[in-house]
């Protein structure tokens, strides 16, 4: 017998045993996503404020990008990185601490503003996928910029001694608005594409790490983000070169036209054709993006020039006195989303004719198999007449619904006979007066049932006159029926029907007689040409069976 040895457990030191916990904690906590979130908003908060600070101001807007920006994708967190971030670079670039406290305060009261938004409008999504989403980007911008300008209502001694309380408000308003226009979109749709798995969830919204984050993902909840569909490769993958070259481009013509008197005001109007461009084929995405390229290189265009001619500190001017490029963002968006809400509705069109046109098919099927299973002697011979008449069809230059209305008026052409008796229908022999009377019913009965169908009207006439006689003859042998039309008065369609019936007919065996031979069925049609029969359309029958061997 074995006998197994257990050693004592030995419990840690307290100290130990507190440090575990304590990285326990802090592994989860990293896990959770918490830090990567801290430590992306620090970083973002800390370069942008620096690279502001180091440029003269001439990359101010993007102060208020990344805090609205933060605290939309990363929440509490991404808004508390981000002002430390912002903390420390004005901390490093003043050394002044009041100023530093005063401005990270103002950068964190953006990114609550941009996050409030987001987080208590309901069914609002962060991938743009409306035009509701977008206005409230800016309206994130806006709350921003007034939060950013908290300062102004302080003492006046920490406001730029040059500038008046109102001039500064304005300045920080607008630069706030045009940043968040053009650089917080971009943003957003990187993180929404890149980085879900860090991101904050917001209510109802499904968060799954498995799907794969290279290609379009599609949310359900209360706040659904509604991705369109990515374009195919060949447009993805020449869309941002080509739109690239657009942007650069205008930006080269509008800043050579910049130095021109009086054009400064209007050159940014040549931006629209990239961006118009961008929203048609990609949509609202693609239009806010385009917008977003075209007002950033303007600005950083316009900002160097001025730092070339030696005005030091305009660059903050020039961002911040530019709102008029919130017209490209406005473009872009309105475009996109009706271009986007054309091509929605244009496939659900679509796919509720596709639904139609199955339950057509279905019915259809359905009437043939009922009058198949009451007339025994038809069967194959629907089908058989509406491939045929199809044929001719085409070959005398029907197209689209003209075309689709005579199949499927060949193959109900025999409708009408579900209201014939069946004792008529199967009778051996020739038929009497009486009931030769009843089946020259079946025309009329045929159209009446399918003119209450709206999908199947228009194949009524054909079927009423798939009997009539071309030369409009009612008497004798094979009298035309039931009005007695002629020529072109008797639709197209149901001439071609009239052809291939009878032949079909002729080379079928029937109750009261045998089938022919095909080359006697067809010289029975040549012989009808112009009387019976439409002498192009038995023309085109025999043209068509001289291309595809009759099947019985």
């Amino acid at each position: 017998m074995s006998v197994v040895h257990s050693q004592p457990r030995v419990a840690p030191a307290p100290g130990a045993a507190f440090a575990q916990h304590r990285t326990g904690r802090l592994a989860a906590w990293f896990g959770q996503g918490r830090g990567v979130r801290l430590a992306v908003s620090f970083a973002a908060g800390l370069a942008g404020e620096l690279v502001r600070g180091w440029t003269g101001g001439v990359l101010f807007p993007l102060t208020p990008a990344i805090s609205v920006s933060s605290g939309v994708l990363f929440g509490g967190l991404g808004i508390l990185g981000a002002g430390l971030g912002q903390l420390a670079a004005v901390w490093i670039l003043v050394r002044n601490l009041p100023t530093a406290l005063l401005l990270a305060a103002s950068f964190c009261c953006s990114g609550v503003a941009g996050w409030l938004v987001f987080r208590l409008v309901p069914r609002l999504g962060r991938g743009l996928p409306n035009l509701r989403s977008f206005l409230w980007v800016l309206a994130a911008g806006l709350g921003g910029g007034l939060a950013g300008a908290l300062p102004s209502f302080l003492p006046f001694h920490l406001l730029p001694p040059t500038e008046a309380p109102g001039e500064w408000v304005w300045a920080r308003v607008s630069g706030a608005l045009v940043s968040v226009a053009l650089l917080a979109p971009p943003l957003l749709l990187l993180a929404d594409r890149r980085a879900r798995r860090w991101m904050v969830p917001l209510r109802g919204e499904v968060l799954d790490s498995s799907l794969r984050l290279d290609r379009e993902l599609v949310f359900t909840g209360e706040e659904t983000v509604l991705l369109p569909a990515p374009a195919p490769a060949q447009q993805r993958n020449l869309g941002l070169p080509i739109g690239a070259a657009m942007v650069f481009s205008a930006a080269v013509v509008a800043l050579t036209l910049t130095r021109l008197p009086g054009s400064s005001g209007w050159t940014v109007l040549l931006y629209l054709l990239p961006v118009l461009w961008a929203a048609l084929y990609f949509g609202l995405r693609g239009g806010i993006l385009a917008a977003s390229g075209s007002g950033v290189c303007h600005l950083v265009g316009l900002a160097v020039m001025a730092l070339d001619s030696g005005l030091s500190g305009l660059g903050n001017e020039v961002w911040s006195g530019r709102a008029d490029l919130l017209i490209l963002s406005l473009a872009g968006a309105l475009v996109g989303w009706s271009r986007q809400r054309e091509l929605v509705l244009r496939e659900e069109l679509v796919e509720m004719n596709r639904l139609l046109r199955r339950d057509l098919v279905r019915v259809s099927d359905a009437l043939i198999h009922a009058i198949e299973a009451k007339d025994l002697y038809t069967g194959g011979h629907l089908r058989r007449v509406s491939e045929y008449a199809v044929a001719v069809g085409e070959k005398l230059g029907l197209r689209g619904r003209d075309l689709e209305t005579l199949h499927y008026a060949s193959l109900l052409h025999d409708v009408g006979k579900l209201g014939v008796p069946e004792s008529v229908l199967r009778k051996e022999g020739p038929l009497d007066p009486m009931e030769t009377e009843v089946m020259r019913r079946h025309p009329e009965i045929g159209a009446r049932m399918l003119e209450k169908l709206d999908l199947l009207a228009g194949a009524a006439p054909l079927v009423l006159h798939h009997q009539e006689r071309y030369d409009g003859d009612i008497d004798g042998q094979h009298p035309g029926y039931p009005r007695g039309l002629a020529g072109e008065q008797i639709p197209l369609g149901a001439r071609i029907i009239a052809v291939v019936d009878a032949y079909d007919a002729m080379t079928t065996t029937r109750p009261y007689r045998e089938a022919l031979p095909e080359e006697q069925a067809a010289a029975i049609l040549r012989l009808e040409r112009g009387r019976q029969f439409d002498p192009k359309v038995v023309d085109a029958f025999l043209d068509s069976l001289a291309e595809r061997p009759w099947r019985v």
